[in-house]
């Protein structure tokens, strides 16, 4: 009877596992037309910015920011218009002029017929074949509302090939990487424009942390990453799966929440 017992108390744990799937290193050749969404000013440059000045080099981008960059009226209000022109400053060194801005305000954004109008609205304009967003399960509001605007309607458009969310205040789960090690000096520079968003934290010294941490993944010392979690437009890919349970869940959570 014990030996009988002790069989079904032991751990079944299977012994032939197959090795875990790294992420992939995305090929940036594929994109042609890029449009990213940044929350807030320093969005773009620390969850993309080493992708977006590779991605220069041969294709045409235009980011939107999204808010006004005020700090949500935490901040003194002449923050937000010196912000969103650090932000350009920024985005100028790494080779992007092509901007836009929709003025939401910081820190009370929440999926609305208004702004998700203007979020298609620049998607149709732009054309893009490749999207970038904030990741779904980041740790800000403002970023998941915009993300889950976003990735509800951009497979709407034909041309759009593929989302690709950046990780910004939480690891996202990382699908692909980018090596952006040649450009990491880069990158540098563009933040350290950023001045006003670098006196309210240590942002360059996280976010490099961050990519060094992904730069594990390439497999040469001191390398440097940018992570995405990339969902196609297949309508079989078991990622737009995924994309879907966590839109399902963000509805949700927005309806508790109201």
């Amino acid at each position: 009877m014990l030996k009988f017992i002790q069989r079904f108390r032991r751990p079944k744990f299977p012994v032939d596992l197959p090795l875990c799937q790294l992420p992939s290193v995305l090929d940036v050749s594929k994109a042609t037309r890029v449009l990213v969404f940044a929350p807030h000013p320093d969005d773009e440059v620390l969850g993309c910015g080493g992708t977006l000045a590779l991605l220069t080099d041969h294709c045409q981008i235009r980011v939107v920011l999204v808010t006004n960059g005020s700090g949500g009226g935490d901040l003194p209000p002449e923050i937000g218009p010196r912000r969103c022109l650090e932000w350009a400053e920024s985005l100028a060194h790494l080779g992007i002029k092509n901007v836009s801005y929709l003025n939401a305000p910081d820190g009370a954004v929440v999926p609305a017929p208004g702004l998700q109008h203007f979020i298609e609205a620049e998607i149709d304009a732009f054309q893009p074949d490749w999207i970038f967003s904030p990741s779904m399960t980041d740790y800000h509001r403002d970023h998941m509302a915009i993300a889950q605007m976003v990735q509800s309607v951009c497979f709407q458009f034909a041309c759009v090939k593929q989302l690709l969310m950046y990780e910004i205040w939480a690891p996202t789960w990382a699908t692909h990487i980018v090596n952006i090690t040649p450009v990491v000096t880069l990158k540098r520079e563009a933040l350290l424009l950023q001045k006003t968003s670098l006196q309210y934290g240590n942002y360059l010294q996280a976010i490099e942390g961050l990519n060094l941490y992904r730069g594990l993944y390439l497999g040469f010392p001191n390398a440097s990453a940018e992570a995405f979690w990339v969902v196609t437009s297949t309508p079989s890919s078991w990622r737009m799966d995924c994309h879907q349970f966590w839109l399902r869940w963000l509805n949700f959570f927005h309806q508790q929440n109201k």
